[in-house]
């Protein structure tokens, strides 16, 4: 990407939109010059059902992006989960259209198209992207594109992200309603993991669990490859649930004892005290210890973990993950939790990562950054860069022109008034 260049993310989740606006500066990174967020429903189990609320919740957190940057936003790429997408390793040879003159971007895109082409499909299925792992060039592999290498035919090794139609389709409504453009489809994977793994644990194999409010994306790395990708429909809202159905208060009084006693394991308690609870008739007779609340944190957690181990064995996944790395609003704040990780996953290097970016306020908005980051480090052979305009201040000559054009217009149409008759 050239200095200057644009990007433009959106993260649509279950309960926020939020949008960051990315901008190349001269030392080649990516500089936030404008953010939004802005709460969301419309979206139940991974489906756009109200396309209408989610575009407004769009157009809100866009609008606070486009007042801070000062520019008027025409398209963006739009983040997709687990759930509503599978990848198919693919590995596919094609010829050099000038091997004299070496490789070019032409000759990568041909065989995409190729892949495109070849890739079995199911009824309302899209390819959205393909992610090339690996190119191999006179047996030799390269991670980036070979371009200019001199060769009759090369290989390249990608996984293909197909999609749902039908979440598609709800995402394009919901972007039109909001009148802007799609620019791309991101794998929400490859955006969380830019900024929260380290090289050596994609290289050495690592299995990161976001767990948000909603769902939990599973997504297992090894040798730098994406090996895995799938999402659970359970995340940190279920907690809250749980408290709230185990001792009859309201999801509100829930969601603030399970800030209060954030903690993954009744073991790490030192003060067994008493808790008075508020009845969802108003009634404060109720008391527990607050063990008993600790005791329903802990059980939903590990019953998460137990989850993945079981659907990680399953796929022949487990074996040659090393580390573990815990992310998302629904987890990164619950004291334990890795320990109880540790215990359940039966894997002994376990973090939580947290990340505090410096020039984004809200931590909302961590997998829209890690998004605009992914896609302005993609290759020669994608265009990247979102449709904006700058907005310009209008002049006094300009507010005079439009004052002037409203009163003829008004003129204009009050003597078409004063001919019709009644």
């Amino acid at each position: 990407m050239a200095i200057g260049d644009i990007i433009v993310g959106l993260d649509i989740g279950v309960s926020k939109v939020s949008c960051v606006i990315g901008q190349v500066n001269k030392f080649s990174e990516i500089e936030v010059i404008g953010y939004g967020l802005s709460n969301n429903s419309g979206i139940k189990r991974g489906q756009i059902l109200d396309y209408e609320r989610v575009g407004q919740s769009i157009k809100d957190a866009v609008n606070s992006a486009e007042q801070i940057s000062e520019l008027s936003v025409n398209s963006a790429y739009v983040n997709i989960k687990g759930m509503n997408v599978r990848i198919e390793k693919v590995v596919m040879e094609s010829e050099v259209e000038r091997p004299n003159d070496g490789m070019t971007v032409n000759d990568i895109y041909n065989l995409y198209t190729k892949i495109q082409i070849s890739t079995r499909l199911e009824r309302d299925e899209q390819i959205i992207d393909i992610l090339p792992s690996a190119y191999v060039v006179n047996g030799r592999i390269y991670k980036d594109e070979p371009i200019g290498a001199f060769c009759k035919t090369f290989q390249m090794e990608v996984e293909v992200v197909i999609a749902r139609g039908d979440y598609i389709e709800g995402v394009q409504k919901a972007l039109r309603y909001a009148n802007l453009k799609i620019d791309g489809l991101i794998l929400e994977t490859l955006a969380t993991s830019n900024i929260i793994l380290m090289p050596e644990e994609k290289q050495n194999g690592v299995l990161m669990l976001d767990i948000g409010g909603g769902h939990t994306d599973i997504s297992v790395y090894k040798k730098d490859k994406l090996e895995f990708y799938t999402t659970l429909p359970v995340g940190g809202d279920h907690i809250t649930n749980d408290i709230s159905l185990t001792f009859n208060i309201s999801t509100d009084e829930a969601e603030k004892l399970k800030r209060q006693y954030n903690l993954a394991l009744v073991s790490m308690i030192t003060n067994n005290h008493e808790v008075k609870l508020t009845s969802k008739a108003g009634a404060s007779n109720d008391v527990i210890k607050c063990s008993e609340i600790v005791q329903v944190i802990e059980a939903r957690i590990k019953e998460v973990y137990q989850l993945v181990r079981r659907m990680l064995q399953e796929k022949g996944m487990i074996t040659g993950i090393s580390t573990v790395v815990l992310t998302g609003q629904g987890i990164s704040n619950i004291v334990g939790a890795e320990e109880l990780a540790k215990r359940t996953l039966k894997i002994n290097n376990v973090r939580v990562c947290s990340p505090k970016l410096i020039n984004v306020i809200k931590p909302q908005h961590t997998t829209v950054y890690g998004m605009v980051r992914y896609i302005s480090g993609l290759g020669l052979s994608k265009h990247v860069n979102s449709d904006v305009q700058i907005v310009t201040e209008p002049t006094f000559k300009d507010k005079v022109f439009e004052v002037v054009e409203n009163l003829k217009e008004k003129v204009f149409f009050g003597k078409r008034k004063s001919k019709k008759k009644f």
